[in-house]
């Protein structure tokens, strides 16, 4: 995902946080108010109904039942439950006084009244009887009583079901609009980055036909002029490494500007034996660390295979031993090792000692033309970590660093794992 993408997704992302914010708010202070609305009427029902006088309907062992539902005046409206009373007598006798609830069982209540009367406190609800209680104390003993909240629990169940799928819908519709204003909002942002890309891409290519007449032009001189002073040659030899640093950078630019040019388009890849492109290439870099004073170890499980762009692979892996050579202590060791990471990916590491790179700076020195300045040195332009980075993602892969004072410095690159070929395309492969 490119940088616009990136900016894009994160405008997209802080808006719907906003909005589940807000929503998760307004949905649990609605659902929290009707709950209460509803918990307010049964209460206000059973302060009303314990209260009330009445005679006994009937003693609990005799067969006589009632069914209806108490309905009771609120602020000129009228709230229907269904609702019985009963008194608890010191004897421990229990009468039930008033019956307005559906399909009573002489069972069920006495364990009702026993299980209130356990309860310390003095209201609350029974879940398994779906019952809320109201417990008062008479001379005589007890007066209980019972509202059911079994319409009270399908009402708030009901509400959070549909406030949840409201909510979800609403989220939906916000992360469509959010994505149109994510789109219109970063499109300035886009243009201007775009046309950054293009000024670089063009001035990279307007600057190298310069630089290699003037790359060609010190060599015929070295080459033809005799009567140079030693003076003279110096200048020459100054005009040759500066062009030859800024072609360098040149290139590195250019690549860099490939990459963004083609970053929505797949490169083509060739199935690749890592191992022996790794091993390949430290053969070619053994030499140039040595004479930088550093001996090269490597570890290297055989037979890995990526799918790949071998070029590339190979230009990751010159960074990264370039970056080792530049930024090691001296007389120290160059470590190398490639080895499985699971069963569908490989990881390559390369290690060496030297200065701590400082924990904040271990992402930033992915940046272009960023040097940390008490881990870098004066070499180089703060491109070739990017341009690894910009490798390993056109693979499908990712790179990231360490450091410490214990183990150094490390760089790791996980790439996925490719099928190993048969054996006769296994030949093919090697004898390329």
């Amino acid at each position: 995902m490119n940088v616009i993408g990136k900016l894009r997704w994160k405008f997209v992302l802080i808006n719907m946080l906003i909005v589940t914010a807000m929503l998760a708010f307004i949905s649990t202070f609605f659902i929290v108010s009707v709950s209460d609305s509803l918990r307010e009427d049964s209460i206000e029902l059973l302060n009303q109904v314990i209260v009330q006088d009445g005679m006994p309907m009937f003693t609990l062992g005799k067969e006589q039942d009632q069914e209806g539902f108490g309905r009771f005046s609120d602020n000129g409206g009228s709230v229907s439950l269904p609702y019985f009373t009963v008194s608890v007598l010191a004897t421990g006798q229990a009468v039930v006084v008033t019956n307005q609830f559906y399909d009573l069982d002489e069972e069920t209540i006495q364990e009702v009244v026993s299980l209130c009367l356990e309860q310390e406190e003095t209201s609350g609800v029974l879940r398994d009887y779906s019952l809320r209680y109201l417990r008062s104390s008479t001379v005589s003993g007890w007066r209980l009583a019972f509202a059911d909240i079994s319409q009270e629990e399908s009402t708030i169940r009901s509400v959070v079901r549909n406030t949840l799928l409201m909510s979800l819908a609403a989220l939906a519709a916000f992360f469509v609009i959010s994505l149109l204003l994510a789109r219109w909002a970063v499109r300035p942002v886009e243009q201007s980055w775009q046309q950054q890309r293009q000024f670089v891409a063009d001035a990279s290519h307007e600057l190298k036909t310069p630089l290699t007449v003037v790359l060609s032009s010190a060599d015929m001189m070295e080459k033809h002029s005799t009567a140079m002073t030693e003076k003279e040659r110096r200048w020459l030899e100054n005009i040759q490494a500066s062009s030859l640093q800024m072609k360098e950078l040149v290139e590195e630019l250019l690549v860099l500007a490939r990459s963004d040019a083609n970053e929505s388009k797949a490169a083509p890849h060739e199935l690749l034996n890592l191992s022996d492109l790794v091993e390949d290439t430290l053969l070619q870099f053994e030499a140039a660390l040595f004479e930088s004073g550093h001996l090269l170890e490597s570890e290297l499980t055989p037979d890995l295979y990526v799918s790949g762009d071998r070029g590339k692979l190979k230009r990751l892996l010159e960074i990264l031993l370039d970056n080792a050579r530049k930024y090691a202590a001296r007389n120290s060791d160059v470590q190398v090792f490639l080895a499985p990471e699971g069963a569908k990916r490989v990881r390559l590491e390369v290690r060496n000692q030297g200065e701590p790179i400082p924990p904040d700076q271990l992402e930033r020195i992915f940046e272009r033309f960023y040097r940390a300045d008490q881990a870098r040195t004066s070499e180089g332009f703060g491109l070739g970590l990017p341009i690894a980075r910009t490798i390993a993602q056109e693979h499908g892969g990712k790179i990231w660093a360490a450091s410490d004072d214990a183990e150094g410095t490390r760089f790791f690159v996980s790439l996925p794992r490719a099928k190993a070929p048969a054996a006769e395309q296994r030949g093919a492969l090697t004898a390329e």
